[in-house]
């Protein structure tokens, strides 16, 4: 591993990459950014918060993390008792979400015995954000374990970190994927006289990165470019291969073992076409300009996580997919103001009181968070008539 400040820039990576084996796909193009051992965005240091690039809900108020653990406990009411219980969360941030969640169940008596958290983290630099967070002790483990990290809670809560959904234990689990989807790789296609064709990304005669469409139809455009996921008169569209097969492995997990998984993010159902860009400080910019200094992310296409986790002809295991329904709404099916009311009583001060006010309004006002982040679940395909007849909290009107 090269010494800090040795290493080349992601620029650098990315030009000498192109010139050795020609134009790259956008796919390619934000997994290195990503996740470079030494240069990649999340690699490197702490991007969420305000002096980041982003901020999540969960940092804005624990009002987020307190319904979700209140929607996760209530559902589960519908399947038993919910113990033995593994947490999962995928792209955990800074483990505020886990830690508001966990409020939730010590008031419910959930012991340290009943429950076990499972995070799916690459980055090195937040798993140590995360277990500074949530553990009182934490270590490295020795080769040959599926995961690379481990610690406990103050309670003894048992964690345990991976770089894999794969490798987590196949029991009983919620699964959280908050503001995960939309930093995973895509391919872009648009639509020519010729059919369809990806589109690259180049270098020009300046030494600049811009796009470019390949001339044939590639390997991506024949397997991903299918129906129903090519329907309509679309011109543009964007594929995640591994947000699809996420969508699957949780799918299959919640029919086969049991459980439920909750995916929020911000996105469509299929609508748009063109939705990749960059944050840097909370202001959108190009995104081929200053790779590994800026958040890479596109929209949610949640029509096709639906397609992949619902039932095909071709899968054994699937899911009863329920939303998307925007934030605003579910948070307000789940009672969120009444929580809201009791927060406000608490505060100690007329400032404080305003502040948390002002933090709701972001997580549901329309112009802000409320309309553009949206909810989906799955459950088990078992529990149709059960949904049937006590309908999913936060996506039915009460």
């Amino acid at each position: 591993m090269p010494a800090p400040g040795t290493a080349p820039s992601i620029m650098v990576i990315l030009k000498e990459k192109i010139r050795l084996s020609g134009p790259i796909s956008v796919a390619d193009y934000m997994h290195i950014v990503a996740t470079n051992p030494t240069e990649g965005y999340y690699m490197k240091k702490e991007v969420i918060g305000h002096a980041g690039d982003f901020i999540t809900s969960p940092e804005i108020s624990q009002l987020f993390g307190e319904i979700l653990g209140v929607w996760f406990y209530a559902e589960t009411q519908k399947m038993g008792s919910g113990k033995p219980l593994q947490i999962v969360e995928l792209g955990p941030g800074k483990g505020t979400l886990l830690s508001d969640i966990l409020r939730v169940l010590h008031n419910r008596n959930y012991q340290a015995s009943d429950l076990s958290l499972h995070l799916v983290e690459i980055s090195s630099t937040m798993q140590s954000v995360q277990a500074n967070r949530l553990c009182i002790s934490h270590r490295e483990v020795e080769l040959g374990l599926p995961h690379n990290y481990e610690g406990e809670t103050v309670s003894g809560i048992k964690v345990y970190w991976y770089n894999d959904l794969s490798k987590v234990p196949k029991n009983f689990s919620w699964y959280i994927a908050h503001e995960f989807f939309d930093v995973l790789p895509i391919h872009k296609f648009e639509k020519t006289d010729n059919g369809w064709r990806e589109l690259l990304i180049d270098i020009d005669g300046q030494g600049n990165l811009y796009y470019r469409i390949a001339a044939e139809a590639n390997n991506a455009v024949r397997t991903l470019v299918i129906p129903p996921l090519d329907a309509g008169d679309k011109t543009e569209l964007e594929i995640s291969a591994k947000s699809l097969s996420i969508a699957k492995q949780l799918a299959h997990r919640v029919d086969m073992y049991g459980g439920i998984a909750l995916i929020a993010d911000y996105g469509h159902e299929g609508e748009k076409g063109d939705t990749f860009r960059a944050f840097h400080k909370h202001q959108v910019v190009n995104p081929l300009e200053k790779p590994g200094l800026c958040d890479l992310t596109a929209d949610v296409d949640f029509a096709q996580l639906r397609i992949a986790a619902a039932k095909m002809p071709t899968m054994d295991n699937y899911a009863l997919v329920m939303g998307p329904i925007k934030q605003a709404d579910f948070l307000k099916r789940c009672q969120a103001e009444v929580r809201l009311e009791v927060l406000m009583q608490n505060a100690k001060s007329e400032e404080e009181k305003e502040k948390i006010k002002m933090c709701y309004d972001m997580l549901v006002d329309p112009e802000k968070m409320g309309e553009r982040f949206k909810f989906m679940a799955f459950y088990p395909s078992s529990m149709e008539q059960i949904l049937n007849k006590n309908p999913p909290l936060g996506f039915s009107t009460p």
